[in-house]
């Protein structure tokens, strides 16, 4: 399955989930309150608890597919799997009928799934933070 058969749009100069646009050298959430780096591939990442950011849906769509273009450095299988969980995650946070315990085991997966990798393990921190604000 393409990526333009899995979200339409993707591929005709659209920005859309699932897509790598390939200019990410970073994820900054606004704000001053904490930050991570993480070596290996030198992204800097930054985690605020202000709820002023910006809407934390847009921000954990953009951490999702950071995730999804990153996840090739797991490789193989398990790249694969942190991919399927990031499609669910996105379903979830997107559904109408929030389902806490779905978006909770997901988090728990990707979490699992990208211990071994700084940078991924960041960017699913983030995601944690913001799906928390979206649950409550």
């Amino acid at each position: 399955m393409s990526q333009q058969d899995r979200y339409p749009g993707a591929g005709l100069g659209q920005t859309s989930f699932g897509t790598n646009s390939g200019t990410n050298s970073g994820n900054i959430i606004g704000g001053n309150n904490s930050g991570i780096v993480a070596s290996g591939h030198a992204r800097v990442t930054q985690i605020t608890h202000d709820s002023d950011t910006g809407d934390p849906l847009e921000m954990i769509d953009r951490l999702l597919r950071t995730l999804e273009a990153d996840a090739s450095a797991l490789g193989g299988e398990q790249a694969e799997d942190v991919i399927d969980d990031v499609h669910r995650l996105h379903a979830e946070v997107r559904s109408s009928k929030l389902n806490a315990e779905n978006i909770r085991a997901a988090l728990s997966r990707l979490s699992a799934a990208t211990t071994s990798t700084a940078t991924l393990l960041a960017t699913v921190e983030q995601i944690k933070v913001l799906a928390a604000a979206i649950l409550h």
